[in-house]
């Protein structure tokens, strides 16, 4: 049987932790985000596009059918407010914020609510 190195398997168990405690202070964060506005497939891609351009976006899930999208961004880089502008900038409501009326108006007919197409 191979004898271990003390030391080696401190030194080892102390990057672990150490990089452990760093994802822990710079970690991950998931927002859902409510999307009043959506309603097809191609307003999905348009919003993913569009986070998918923000600075700390890791993953991006849009869900036409519960009109919400779920995005996970590394906190440091991001945050809610960032994610909220860049889905409105797109032309879509985002929780209780609204569209940009601009952006909006260049939505394909099938983007649109039913009452502006």
């Amino acid at each position: 049987m191979k004898k271990i190195n003390v030391f080696k398997l401190l030194i080892a168990i102390a990057i672990i932790t150490l990089f452990s405690s760093a994802e822990a202070i710079a970690g991950d964060k998931t927002a859902e985000i409510s999307l009043p506005s959506i309603q097809c497939g191609m307003c999905e891609r348009t919003i993913e596009k569009a986070l998918n351009k923000v600075d700390g976006i890791v993953d991006v899930n849009v869900d036409v059918e519960n009109k919400k999208a779920t995005v996970t961004y590394d906190d440091t880089k991001a945050d809610l407010p960032a994610i909220e502008k860049a889905i409105t900038s797109a032309g879509y409501d985002a929780n209780d914020k609204k569209a940009d009326e601009t952006a909006y108006k260049k939505l394909n007919s099938c983007c649109k609510l039913p009452e502006d197409r």
